[in-house]
């Protein structure tokens, strides 16, 4: 997180916002400037000063270095004049926009406009063929500067992100890690860590039968949480069983909420049915809890729910889900702005991964379990499932 701070003051520093040759603000400013501890600030402050951004003087403000170099005037106009950001899945999604509005703040006073693109196709394949579309256009674009890009994973279109590489197009990677074997700057949520919480969350509460929710997207976040959520049962003492835990996968693509309805109806038949549930994702969360209601399960009452996002924070009467809360602008900033630090330097600089806390946010969806509603052998309706 101090690396983040830090690269906000550069950034600042860059555009002219904190003036060369002046004082920083005060720590205490800084902090509630970031929401951050004073502590905190001062190791982006050691970071900025090893980097030569900033002097330090004992008992004094550290002073902005008058040798930190402009951005304007570094990025040659005459030959480019924007970046390319690819989002996943479409511009108006909660994340996406907020993704876009950081960026767009990251991009102040840079000179260059921010062109957006995503998928609009309804399957997995035409998806995968317009990021491949995406990042072929980019690659070959002379007047693109750098590329943000929210990959889809997998191996689909690794050749081509290498081919970006080797075009020399500067890459910044948000919220999925790049592909082995690519080297590129990355910012994203502290995953493992987040869902840790969230699962450990549920155990405090009493829950001993928490299945996990996932998907079969081939991508880093993905992994981390359900890396998290088997952490959090081991540090416990729980058996890890499979029947709580992935395979409970739901195919890719299956946003109507069939695949998530299957897989509630399998669970929900064992002969010691789940008391919570930890999707790997919001949506997935809300549709399980959806899938319940249809199968007479009360949340929380029956089962306990934990999401993954916070896509619900901003909807009218949407805080009815408990669920980890991603900073999903400051995630588009950062990347905006190691994008334009990328742009500056090139190879020269250090590849860098930014990982950002994401806090538990409490709401109605969790509880703990009740043993006069415990679901138990045979509660609830008995399923017929389709084979």
């Amino acid at each position: 997180m101090a690396g983040a701070v830090a690269i906000s003051l550069k950034r600042q520093i860059q555009t002219g916002d904190i003036v060369a040759g002046k004082a920083l603000p005060s720590e205490r400013d800084l902090a509630a400037k970031f929401q951050v501890s004073r502590s905190l600030i001062r190791k982006a402050v050691e970071i900025l000063t090893h980097e030569g951004v900033v002097v330090a003087r004992p008992r004094h403000r550290p002073v902005v270095s008058s040798a930190v170099r402009r951005p304007h005037g570094t990025v040659d106009q005459t030959k480019t004049d924007h970046i390319s950001v690819w989002l996943w899945p479409y511009v108006d999604d909660y994340a996406a926009s907020s993704i876009f509005r950081g960026i767009q703040r990251g991009m102040h006073g840079s000179g260059l406009r921010v062109v957006v693109a995503s998928a609009h196709d309804t399957t997995w394949e035409k998806v995968h063929e317009a990021e491949a579309r995406f990042l072929q256009e980019t690659a070959k674009d002379p007047a693109c500067a750098g590329t943000i890009m929210w990959y889809l994973g997998g191996r689909h279109n690794v050749s081509y992100i290498e081919a970006a590489r080797e075009a020399a197009m500067p890459l910044v990677f948000l919220d999925r890690k790049p592909p082995e074997a690519i080297e590129a700057d990355f910012v994203g949520t502290e995953n493992v860590s987040a869902a840790l919480q969230a699962v450990r969350y549920l155990i405090e509460l009493g829950h001993r039968r928490i299945a996990c929710l996932s998907n079969l997207e081939e991508v880093s976040s993905v992994r981390e949480r359900v890396i998290g959520y088997r952490r959090a049962l081991e540090e416990a003492g729980l058996r890890y069983s499979t029947d709580y835990a992935p395979p409970l996968m739901v195919e890719p693509g299956e946003s109507d909420g069939a695949g998530v309805d299957r897989v509630i109806a399998s669970l929900m038949r064992l002969e010691n049915p789940p008391t919570a549930i930890f999707a790997v994702n919001d949506t997935l969360a809300l549709h399980a809890m959806d899938a319940l209601s249809r199968l007479n399960f009360r949340v929380p009452d029956q089962v306990s729910v934990f999401g993954f996002d916070g896509l619900l924070r901003w909807v009218p009467g949407g805080g009815t889900l408990s669920t980890v809360h991603q900073n999903f602008s400051r995630i588009g900033e950062i990347a905006a702005e190691l994008l334009f630090e990328r742009i500056q330097k090139g190879d020269s600089m250090t590849y860098r991964h930014v990982l950002l806390d994401a806090p538990l946010a409490i709401a109605g969806s969790t509880a703990p379990p009740n043993k006069d509603h415990d679901p138990g052998p045979k509660a609830g309706p008995q399923v017929e499932l389709n084979s």
